[in-house]
């Protein structure tokens, strides 16, 4: 999983994983653009749960590994 989870960080743009990072590290996922949005759920890294916008399992390791570099 951490391999799938390193392939999509590298599909992200420099703002998407700043909006990665942000989802990840607040609990609120406001002021994550749309298309931010879309894109981080089309790859499996965030999901709605309760009509909220969290990361998935694999967003967190994206996030991790976002995070060592």
């Amino acid at each position: 999983m951490a391999t799938k989870a390193k392939s999509c960080v590298q599909r992200l743009s420099e703002s998407e994983q700043a909006s990665l990072k942000k989802l990840c590290s607040t609990a609120c996922s406001r002021g994550i653009p749309d298309d931010h949005a879309e894109k981080l759920i089309n790859l499996g890294l965030a999901e709605v749960n309760c009509g909220d916008l969290g990361p998935t399992g694999a967003g967190r390791m994206a996030m991790r590994s976002l995070q060592v570099h």
